[in-house]
């Protein structure tokens, strides 16, 4: 009898430390968070955690070493509001299939979210009605289905230092003012960046590369989109370094618009300043479609198949850009040809009524018949003043590319007689 009276104690003991342990450890995560008192710091071990966490107070979650939450279940792995919550060096992966659903969800303001890794089947990360918060130094991988960062109503935040890829659209704002996209690498989806209804935002120094489109700014004012590289983005009959839809008083300065198949379209859109562009290697360098009152001055155009587009467009100001394929001619020496620059839509103008014509591109007689029937005075694109020289920070960038080419093509030859030789010796 005292032997089973032991052996029901050791039970008992077993029973009653482990089970608590046992329970607490399933859901170690939210247990802490609601626990914690504001303000505070909560570190999380290593290891791969199968939970969804709602944080609604003030904390830093921080992981120490590698840290994954993952839940394939419906709803977001992570779900923020309140104020001032921050998380660090946290591994995000959302396996769920809802259509709405996201890696991470925030509401509310003043949240900082910096150093996650996102694999997500829908959204990377949804602010909803958010404001002041800040992005960086993160990474979201997605399948095409969802977008990287998502703002809706979200205003004065700060999205920094991101690589995007594989999502619908890299960064997506909709009524959403007075945000800061800096320095983020996008790759891969639909838009790289794309602004719906949203006015006074900054995108800067982003690149945008191997997308349908760089950036796409529609029904949108008073955004300044500056020194970005648009990049390749010329998979899709539909491509676009940079799309300006309905929009107006935007401006577009000092980027790197480059081996797109349009560098910069604009339809509908009036008032917006396009300044100080590289505009290189697209198969249209600057398109505009029922678009007028906008300015384009200062800009570059080298290497275009064609410079430049306007169909229903008169009413633009377009001067003192340097286009490679002009006639320069400076009587007075202020660095302006006399002689004005003109891009005939004639035809841009025939393809949209017979797209089979795009066939016959370049071809000798479709350039007699375009000399021949030229497009009315008011339907050309003009430059009245073109620049007789590139900028000497172009020449330079220019020069060292030809340079480039060149030792390339070096070398190639000498391999060529190299190779000539051996077989002449054999």
């Amino acid at each position: 009898m005292k032997v089973m009276k032991t052996l029901n104690y050791i039970i008992f003991l077993l029973l009653l430390f482990c089970v608590p342990a046992a329970a607490e450890a399933a859901s170690s995560l939210q247990a802490k968070i609601d626990a914690a008192p504001n303000g505070s710091k909560i570190e999380i071990e290593e290891g791969k955690y199968e939970e969804k966490i709602v944080i609604s107070k003030p904390l830093f979650l921080v992981g120490t070493g590698k840290v994954t939450l993952y839940s394939c279940d419906g709803g977001p792995v992570i779900t923020i509001s309140g104020k001032a919550v921050r998380l660090k060096n946290i591994e995000v992966e959302h396996c769920g299939n809802e259509k709405e659903d996201a890696a991470v969800y925030v509401t509310g303001s003043n949240h900082t979210l910096e150093e996650l890794e996102i694999k997500t089947n829908r959204f990377g990360i949804r602010l909803n009605q958010a404001d002041g918060v800040t992005i960086r130094n993160s990474k979201i991988v997605g399948s095409n289905t969802g977008n990287g960062i998502d703002l809706w109503q979200s205003n004065r935040s700060h999205i920094e230092k991101l690589m995007i890829s594989n999502m619908t659209d890299g960064i997506y704002l909709e009524q959403s003012n007075r945000n800061s996209l800096k320095r983020n690498n996008i790759q891969h989806s639909r838009y790289g960046i794309h602004l719906m209804f949203s006015n006074g935002n900054v995108l800067e120094k982003n690149v945008s590369r191997d997308n349908t489109t760089g950036a796409m700014v529609m029904g949108s004012k008073q955004n300044v989109v500056s020194n970005n590289k648009f990049l390749f983005n010329h998979n899709n009959v539909n491509a676009q370094g940079l799309l300006i839809y309905t929009a107006s008083y935007n401006e577009i300065k000092g980027n790197d618009i480059i081996s797109n198949r349009v560098g910069v379209y604009a339809e509908r859109s009036e008032n917006n300043r396009i300044e100080s562009n590289k505009i290189m290697n697209n198969f249209i360098g600057i398109q505009f479609k029922k678009a007028n009152k906008n300015e384009a001055t200062q800009n570059t155009f080298i290497g275009n198949v064609n410079d430049a587009h306007a169909i229903e467009s008169p009413h633009n100001q377009i001067n003192e850009n340097y286009w490679d394929a002009s006639s320069k001619v400076d009587m007075n020496g202020d660095g302006k040809s006399e002689i004005s620059f003109a891009a005939d839509p004639y035809f841009q103008t025939l393809t949209n009524d017979v797209p089979e014509y795009q066939l016959f591109f370049h071809a000798p007689g479709l350039i007699v018949i375009q000399n021949l029937l030229k497009s009315p005075v008011d339907q050309l694109l003009t430059d009245t003043a073109p620049l007789m020289d590139m900028t000497s920070e172009m020449e330079k960038e220019v020069s060292s590319n030809s340079s480039l080419w060149i030792m390339s093509a070096c070398m190639i030859a000498s391999s060529f007689i190299l190779y000539l030789l051996g077989r002449r010796r054999g």
